[in-house]
């Protein structure tokens, strides 16, 4: 599974370095600084994956689940993969109709938020996956203010008024 989502890490970065190449201004400034960094970026979506793998895991089993680490990071693989597809079709849309690139983009967002509850649920064996995909958006929410009080204690983030 490691060499897959390795497999699948480089190739999402290629396919968002043509993107970049494509399309300029599709990518905001901070993305396209860590994309001007090849292997920090491939660092970044690994242990990304990695992390969102663990947290899969972890959160599925404190709520009665029975997945583990591995078969969490199978699904995300798997969904990264696919994910990969939808953004080779992407960039060609970018190239020749523009707003239907954002379209799909808007469209493949929304399609891998259910797809990965739907995973969930299978992986941890949940029956309902609207409650599934609750819990994913609340889990995201709690990990986003966490995350941001850490880096904002620790200074890596602006405090001032933005």
């Amino acid at each position: 599974v490691l060499t897959a989502a390795i497999a699948v890490t480089c190739a999402g970065l290629v396919l968002t370095w043509a993107m970049v190449l494509v399309g300029p201004g599709v990518v905001d400034g901070v993305t396209a600084a860590i994309f001007g960094n090849p292997i920090l970026s491939a660092a970044a979506e690994f242990v990304g994956m990695l992390l969102v793998a663990f947290v899969t895991a972890r959160v599925g089993r404190a709520l009665g689940g029975t997945g583990s680490f591995q078969e969490a990071l199978t699904l995300i693989v798997w969904l990264n993969a696919v994910l990969v597809l939808i953004q080779m079709v992407q960039i060609v849309l970018l190239a020749v109709a523009p707003p239907i690139a954002g379209m799909v983009a808007l469209a493949a967002l929304f399609w891998a938020v259910w797809v990965f509850a739907s995973f969930v649920a299978e992986l941890h064996g949940f029956l309902n996956p609207l409650k599934v995909l609750g819990g994913v958006i609340l889990t995201a929410i709690v990990l986003f203010f966490a995350v941001s009080i850490l880096l904002a204690m620790s200074g890596l983030m602006p405090q001032g008024a933005v």
